[in-house]
């Protein structure tokens, strides 16, 4: 009897001992991640105090070699894992104004870039992303949103404003049914009508803050009524043409909807 129990006991042992190392595994190869992300976010380890409105001043590099220590990045209490990433303003340092507002300083090529999504597969529990002002154009080829969606299954909130993001994007955040709050706000939706793109993202079931402000988008009425789930819609600055369905809407929970 007595040797049962304590082979029941070395048993325990090494399932414990084996789910640590997978979980120090884990978090070395986050580790390693964040330092792959650095060539295309520069400012990852850097601390910043605050200055003119979104101008925020680059102080120094983060000196710790735990990145979960850096200003940039949140990491569960729990578990150690990354679950925020707060990477707003990274691409460029911020040096005016106009670095918030991208669609304002077009200049040439140089400044467009295309994002590679698997570079966040390794964050398996994370929860927020923060990407705006950084440029992005689009996704490379293969490697947007939707191939990573059921690895990124605990993101809610996701970021993406002030880049040169056209309306397919759409179809593209679509397959991240996760989501809570979304913010597309001052991207390249120049006269678009992003019908197609507008019936998939309403399929979102737990989607419930939606920023489209500050694109130019001809007319989206007949697509709203579709977005069961939403409390809070930005429209300000759309140039929107045609009327908003506001009785529709009005059959939204705690609603609240600001256009022009």
């Amino acid at each position: 009897m007595e040797y049962w129990k304590w082979l029941k006991m070395v048993v325990v042992a090494l399932i414990m001992l084996g789910e640590g190392w997978r979980n120090e595994g884990r978090l070395e190869e986050e580790r390693l991640a964040l330092f792959q992300l650095k060539p295309f976010f520069p400012s990852i380890d850097s601390r910043s105090i605050d200055g003119p409105w979104y101008d925020p001043i680059i102080e120094q590099k983060e000196t710790s070699s735990d990145c979960c220590e850096w200003e940039n990045i949140e990491c569960s209490s729990i578990t150690g894992r990354v679950t925020h990433l707060f990477l707003n303003l990274t691409y460029t340092p911020p040096t005016s104004y106009d670095l918030v507002y991208s669609y304002y300083r077009r200049t040439g090529n140089n400044e467009y870039w295309y994002l590679n999504t698997s570079l966040f597969l390794p964050f398996e529990e994370l929860q927020s992303l923060f990407l705006s002002g950084n440029s992005i154009v689009g996704f490379v080829d293969n490697q947007g949103f939707e191939k990573q969606s059921s690895k990124l299954n605990k993101l809610e909130i996701l970021d993406l404003s002030y880049n040169y993001f056209n309306d397919s994007i759409l179809t593209s955040l679509s397959k991240l049914s996760s989501l809570k709050s979304l913010n597309l706000a001052g991207n390249n939706f120049i006269g678009s009508n992003p019908i197609d793109g507008l019936k998939r993202l309403s399929k979102l079931k737990n989607l419930e803050i939606l920023d489209l402000s500050h694109n130019y988008i001809a007319n989206i009425s007949s697509q709203l009524n579709d977005f069961s789930s939403l409390k809070s819609l930005r429209l300000e600055d759309c140039g929107l043409v045609g009327s908003i369905d506001m009785l529709g809407m009005l059959f939204f929970s705690n609603f609240m909807l600001l256009v022009d």
